[in-house]
C-alpha cells in the first residue's frame, strides 16, 4: 500500500467530498456541522440531530462499533463510506441496541429521511428482496 495503510479505517479524500456534497443536496438536511473529518453534526429538517462518523473500513464489526462509539459517545449513525465496505450482522444488531444506526452509503441516503426505529432500521430499497 503506497499510503501505509493510512486508508484503512480514515476515508479517503474524495469520500469525505462525496459526504459533504451528499450533506449539501440532501432534502433532510437542514444544515451539518463538520466536527472533524470524520465526525459530522447533522441538523435535518423536521427530525433528531445526527451525529455521523465516517469511517473506511471494509467490513464493520462488534469491535469497530465499539471503538467508534468509545471514542466518541456522542455518535448517533455510522457511515462505512467505500461502496465495496460493508458491516456483519452482529455488528449492526449490536449498535442498533445501543442507539447507532450502522450503514453503507446507500443506505445512510434513505436513512437520513427518517427517525427512530425506522432510522436504525432502515433498508434501502435495492436490498428489500434479498
Amino acid at each position: 500500500m503506497p499510503e501505509g495503510g493510512y486508508y484503512a479505517k480514515t476515508p479517503r479524500p474524495e469520500s469525505i467530498e462525496a459526504v459533504r456534497k451528499a450533506l449539501h443536496r440532501h432534502s433532510a438536511v437542514h444544515e451539518y456541522r463538520e466536527v472533524t473529518p470524520q465526525v459530522y453534526e447533522i441538523s435535518r429538517t423536521g427530525k433528531s440531530t445526527v451525529t455521523l462518523h465516517v469511517t473506511n473500513v471494509y467490513t464493520v464489526g462488534l469491535a469497530d462499533v465499539q471503538e467508534i462509539a468509545d471514542e466518541n459517545p456522542s455518535i448517533t449513525c455510522i457511515l462505512t463510506v467505500s461502496s465495496w465496505n460493508s458491516y456483519t450482522k452482529q455488528a449492526k444488531e449490536y449498535a442498533k441496541s445501543v442507539g447507532i444506526g450502522l450503514f453503507r452509503f446507500h443506505e445512510w441516503m434513505g436513512a437520513l429521511n427518517y427517525d427512530g426505529d425506522e432510522f436504525l432500521d432502515y433498508i434501502a430499497p435495492s436490498d428489500r428482496e434479498k
